[in-house]
């Protein structure tokens, strides 16, 4: 009997823990006074105002999202890591079908690549949004946003950019784009 106590006393004492110790902090949401009821809409057009998005903008694109938490949560971690602007950012998250992997790609590649000053002659912007005004920050945002897989293409990226040392970032960007599609080059197509 002392023994079936000492035990049940012991299962309490674990139950008493805070679940608070257990959960990791959110620190990604907006903490605002008087407003319990918020839901992740209301979470993800107050974080892609803060970084210049207007207002109506952001809601339509959160309204619009299949998750806008992962929409604002794109849209933060590209302008956490690079100086794209917000308007491009949310341009670009809005238009995958996985933004947070949108984000990685872009704030991978753009933190592993120190030499990004690219002369505007190595990229072609046709098609493209034109309120960047670094050109490789237009690329690299388009060619995230246009891989298939955009975690295995930033590994691509950044393994070419530091194995290649002649190879320009730009080019880094267009080959592992290239290789996506079937690389014809190392398999080609035998006719029967």
């Amino acid at each position: 009997m002392i023994m079936l106590l000492a035990r049940l006393q012991s299962l309490t004492t674990i139950a008493l823990i805070p679940v608070s110790l257990l959960i990791p902090k959110m620190s990604s949401l907006p903490v605002v006074a008087g407003n319990a009821d918020w839901n992740q809409f209301d979470v993800c057009i107050t974080e892609i105002a803060q970084y210049g998005v207007e207002q109506d903008k952001a809601a339509l694109a959160c309204s619009d999202a299949l998750i806008p938490k992962e929409l604002s949560q794109c849209v933060t971690m590209i302008n956490g890591a690079t100086p794209i602007e917000g308007d491009d950012a949310l341009s670009a998250c809005y238009q995958v079908r996985r933004p947070i992997d949108l984000g990685h790609c872009v704030a991978d590649i753009y933190n592993a690549i120190p030499n990004l000053s690219l002369t505007s002659t190595e990229t072609s912007t046709e098609n493209l949004p034109t309120t960047l005004t670094e050109p490789f920050l237009l690329t690299l945002l388009t060619a995230c946003r246009a891989s298939l897989r955009p975690g295995h293409y930033s590994e691509c990226v950044i393994a070419v950019n530091r194995n290649l040392p002649d190879v320009t970032p730009i080019k880094a960007l267009n080959m592992c784009l290239a290789a996506e599609d079937f690389p014809s080059a190392l398999f080609p197509v035998h006719e029967p």
